[in-house]
């Protein structure tokens, strides 16, 4: 509806409509089921069947192959300069999760000294 440089453009919203009529489903009717109950367990089914996840489950995802990265480090004895970049690499991949995340989800930020106990919170 507007273009990049913030203006109205009438013609935009035309294609962006024409894109919508291409989607599978356009025009047809809302299931029955999508109002009813509780709104937001509809809404995470259809998103789960779509395909969807939320950014912090990727960054969680992230945030387990690093650790599995850290442990393989420690084991190896690899310099310590080397462990704590990644450790201060995590830990701003675990402040962007918590902030995320939902509340119940949030995790402690890492540190050397309770490696194996952070190891198995991530598990």
């Amino acid at each position: 509806m507007t273009t990049n440089n913030g203006k109205y453009d009438p013609n935009k919203l035309n294609q962006e409509l024409e894109e919508a009529k291409k989607l599978p489903g356009f025009g047809k009717p809302l299931p029955k089921n999508l109002s009813s109950g509780d709104i937001y367990d509809n809404f995470l089914k259809a998103a789960k069947e779509a395909g969807y996840l939320p950014p912090f489950v990727a960054l969680q995802k992230e945030i387990r192959q690093q650790m599995d990265k850290l442990l393989n480090m420690i084991e190896t004895e690899s310099k310590e300069e080397d462990i704590n970049r990644l450790i201060d690499e995590m830990n701003n991949k675990i402040k962007k999760y918590n902030m995320e995340c939902p509340k119940s989800m949030q995790k402690m930020l890492i540190n050397l000294e309770d490696i194996e106990w952070h190891a198995k919170i991530w598990k």
